[in-house]
């Protein structure tokens, strides 16, 4: 491990997963009783919802990470390069500052930056472009449609 520097994160909970979002990602926190249904789509993204006239893919991380959450029916917001993009969590921790000594190593998932040990806690630092690149696969890739449904429709 090597001693850097981290300014500030937000740290979530999902399940008895720690992770950290930089303040520049991370906008709110939504309260998602139910998003709309999207058919046929890829078990990580659990539909849409509309905040503030935006229209905001919600997706399941822990499916992703292989973790169980406990539901809370929140999610985290984030936005990249203009995206909004939001994933349930089970709790906001809280935003911590002054992580100049904290430690902190490359992570070898590339979902993840780095890995952070904070007072006990491993806190795993998400990459946001990685993670909107794999769930864009993910769903790209799922959404290909069996060759049953490609077929022509008969003709009237």
């Amino acid at each position: 491990m090597i001693n850097t520097t981290v300014d500030k994160i937000w740290v979530l909970r999902l399940g008895n997963t720690f992770l950290g979002v930089e303040p520049k990602t991370f906008k709110e926190v939504l309260e998602v009783t139910q998003p709309a249904p999207v058919p046929l789509a890829p078990p990580p993204l659990l539909g849409l919802l509309s905040n503030q006239g935006q229209i905001v893919s919600v997706f399941d991380l822990s499916h992703i990470l292989q973790i169980t959450p406990a539901g809370s029916g929140i999610a985290a917001l984030l936005e990249f390069e203009g995206q909004p993009l939001a994933f349930m969590i089970d709790e906001v921790v809280g935003l911590r500052t002054n992580l100049s000594g904290a430690w902190i190593a490359p992570s070898p998932n590339p979902l993840f930056s780095a890995v952070l040990d904070e007072d006990g806690k491993t806190v795993q630092i998400l990459e946001v472009r990685n993670l909107f690149a794999q769930l864009c696969v993910q769903i790209s890739s799922q959404a290909q449609a069996p060759d049953t449904l490609n077929r022509p429709l008969p003709q009237a």
